[in-house]
């Protein structure tokens, strides 16, 4: 969950004369959590969310309603915004192609102002923005940029003083010495997204913004810039962006974006309405709703309502929640509002008796019958990389499950299995005594014919001076034993292990896995010097064969679901294992 630091006199300054228990109970009631106070900051850990409260504008917005100070729409919401006179041409752009701009007049910012605004920032960034690959926001000094303004890709070779490095760089060398285009190169693969005035370039979104529009304590006026790759999640962090600095004191304007066929005004603070019905809601939140308390806690939410019958209600809902997609959500505020400790908790009518799934059987049977023979489970990331998946284990082309917006490159795929994972985990350990006895069950996930199969693996391995084959296949021997399953080794080649010492695992003519010696190159890969043995299987598939007999006792349920991953073509086996 995303961790602010709030400044307290700055919270108390915006919200009135607020105690810390107050703070504490109300962030609480938000679904936060009050880290720690040092001095004279606050530290909470919020749900990601409510992005319109991380920070201490969108806080003080918050609190002001539920302490009933400032409750109902916020005054700004019903105000038209005025016309800056400014317009922002998109040309070429096809890197980050939608962007969304606002000026803001009259603000008056000291150094704890900016330290906040560059903190709403960067957790914007992280939030709403997904690490500035969905969008990237930019402050500018309005006297600093000189109309007309363009928005257009550039050359690489086109020059800009980036900000904390005053100094000239092509754009590609800001992409390779700047600290930020070091870290977010990869947002611009393709292309080289700019803003351009009439002295040249003043922001390289999503990297960095130009020194000469560097906001500071003199900074009346601003120009704010937001680009990425959804425009709805653009024009909503523009919306958060623009009520916090209303709430410092500044006037928003309005500022025309021409795209090169069709023509936006930005942004847009008009509350969305949204039909509510309030039976549902008293049958979803378990109290009796009339319509003056409905009324009063919709507006210690900060909502407000346009319309009122003798059931339903019309809400209007502040730009800044962007969260808000469905009754559900509305009813979840009356209930905050309400105060959770204040509902009476019932009893269901009707009663259920846990047990252990047939899942979990196997795997604690599993799990006890490896300890027994002096394994240790380890646990490691389900997320994965492709060069730990496949480069590092001999690998070429390896189909896998590919994250959409990864963090990092290494966790950009969902693991296809776990093996490498535990030959990073003996790579990280060298410094323990051998022999190394390891073991992980989990999750895995395999792309077959354009849809994904989830399945849970159990692999294990061996590390040691005289760790052999023999080894290993007696490990998974006792496991069989303990398990009540019957198994054959098949001789098998793999890229992963020493020719002649593979074989995969068969179960009731199937493969359910793979067990050898890891191969010397492999071994090398991870910087390993003693020889490593592994086995693989895949213990659970998440429905049962096809079979006219259902099983009939526990040890027929987890005998059945050892099931096939791999399919025979002209009597060949092919294993579904990565090869």
């Amino acid at each position: 969950m995303p961790t602010i630091t709030i400044d307290l006199s700055e919270l108390r300054e915006m919200v009135g004369p607020v105690s810390i228990e107050e703070l504490v109970e109300v962030i609480t009631q938000l679904k936060g959590e009050v880290k720690g106070i040092e001095g004279d900051e606050l530290t909470v850990e919020l749900e990601p969310d409510r992005p319109d409260i991380l920070s201490v504008e969108g806080l003080a917005r918050a609190l002001k309603g539920y302490l009933e100070i400032e409750p109902g729409l916020h005054e700004s919401s019903l105000k038209p915004l005025r016309d800056s006179g400014l317009t922002v041409k998109v040309i070429n752009a096809k890197v980050r192609p939608y962007i969304a701009c606002a000026v803001v007049k009259g603000l008056k910012l000291d150094d704890r102002a900016v330290r906040s605004l560059m903190r709403m920032q960067e957790v914007l960034h992280l939030t709403l923005g997904r690490n500035r690959r969905k969008v990237a926001i930019g402050f500018h000094d309005l006297k600093a940029i000189h109309p007309p303004i363009i928005y257009t890709e550039a050359k690489p070779t086109d020059t800009m003083i980036p900000l904390d490095m005053p100094i000239e760089m092509s754009l590609k060398e800001v992409l390779e010495k700047h600290p930020k285009g070091i870290e977010f190169k990869h947002l611009v693969k393709g292309g080289y997204p700019v803003y351009v005035d009439k002295q040249g370039i003043f922001s390289f979104p999503p990297i960095i913004n130009s020194e000469r529009t560097r906001v500071t304590e003199e900074s009346e006026n601003l120009f704010i810039e937001l680009t990425g790759i959804d425009a709805k999640a653009v024009k909503q962090t523009l919306n958060i962006i623009a009520f916090n600095l209303i709430d410092r004191g500044g006037e928003v304007e309005l500022v025309k974006v021409e795209y090169e066929n069709r023509m936006e005004v930005t942004p847009n603070l008009e509350p969305r309405k949204m039909k509510v019905n309030l039976n549902e809601i008293s049958n979803l939140i378990g109290i009796k709703l009339d319509e003056k308390l409905a009324k009063r806690l919709l507006a210690k939410m900060r909502y407000g309502i346009s319309k009122i019958s003798k059931s339903e209600l019309e809400v209007l809902i502040p730009a800044y929640r962007v969260d808000v997609m469905h009754m559900v959500d509305i009813a979840e505020d009356i209930a905050i509002a309400y105060g959770y400790a204040n509902l009476t908790p019932e009893l269901p009518n009707i009663v259920t008796v846990g047990k252990p799934s047939i899942m979990e059987i196997l795997e604690a049977k599993i799990r006890q019958s490896l300890i027994g023979l002096g394994l240790q489970e380890v646990m490691t990331f389900t997320l994965s990389g492709r060069k730990l998946q496949a480069k590092l284990m001999n690998l070429d082309n390896l189909e896998l499950v590919e994250i959409e917006n990864p963090i990092t490159l290494d966790l950009n795929v969902y693991r296809r299995w776990i093996t490498p994972h535990l030959m990073r985990f003996l790579s990280q350990n060298k410094h323990v005594a051998y022999p190394q006895k390891i073991f992980e069950i989990g999750y895995v996930a395999v792309p077959v014919n354009g849809r994904i199969e989830v399945l849970r693996n159990t692999a294990a391995a061996v590390a040691s001076s005289k760790a052999t084959f023999t080894e290993i296949q007696g490990i998974l021997q006792a496991l069989a034993v303990d398990l009540g399953v019957n198994f054959k080794l098949k001789k098998w080649e793999h890229p992963s292990f020493i020719p002649g010492r593979t074989a995969a695992i068969i179960v009731n003519g199937e493969a359910v896995g793979i067990i050898g010696e890891i191969h010397p190159q492999v071994l090398n890969n991870f910087e390993l010097e003693v020889p490593v043995v592994a086995f693989e299987i895949t213990h659970y598939k998440p429905t049962y064969p096809n079979s006219r007999e259902k099983p009939k006792s526990i040890n027929d349920k987890i005998k059945a679901l050892w099931m096939p991953t791999q399919t025979k073509k002209r009597g060949k086996l092919e294993l579904a294992y990565p090869q």
